[in-house]
Formats: C-alpha cells, structure tokens, sequence
C-alpha cells in the first residue's frame, strides 16, 4: 500500500495498514516519536493513536468531537505520594 499524504487518510483507510505503515505515518505528524519507541505498542494501539493525531489535525468547531474509544482508559488510576 502506498503511503498517502495524512492529510487524506480516512479512519477506514487505517484498518488496512502494517504495523511499519501506522509508526511511518504517526511519525509523520508526531516528529518526536521514534520507531523504536512506537514498537512497544501493538497494531491496534498504534490505529488508534494516529486516528487521534490525524483528528487533531482537523479545524477546530461544532463539528469537530472526538470521543475516547469505550475501551480505552484517559487515566486509570493515581496513588498519592504522602
């Protein structure tokens, strides 16, 4: 598959991409991110964090929503350091 500009992926465009397609694009747009560092995550964490850089990248209004996937977890838990 031929990598495209991230400015026209689409959500369905990602379900097809390799685990080396998603950290290419990811880094794309995230320059901080290394390779090394993007293979700790599995294909699917990987999806999903390039739908959310790519949605970022859209104008911000009314329309623009992102909502955090049901199983994906903002903060889990925090322990107080006393």
């Amino acid at each position: 598959m031929v990598a495209e500009s991230t400015q026209t992926l689409a959500r369905e465009d990602l379900a097809g991409f390799t685990t080396p397609q998603l950290v290419e694009q990811i880094i794309q747009i995230n320059r901080t991110a290394t390779t090394a560092y993007l293979h700790q995550f599995g294909r699917g964490e990987l999806r999903e964090y390039l739908e959310h850089l790519l949605f970022a990248q859209r104008p911000r209004g009314r329309d623009a929503v992102w909502v955090r996937p049901a199983e994906g977890h903002g903060i889990i838990f925090a322990e107080a350091n006393d």
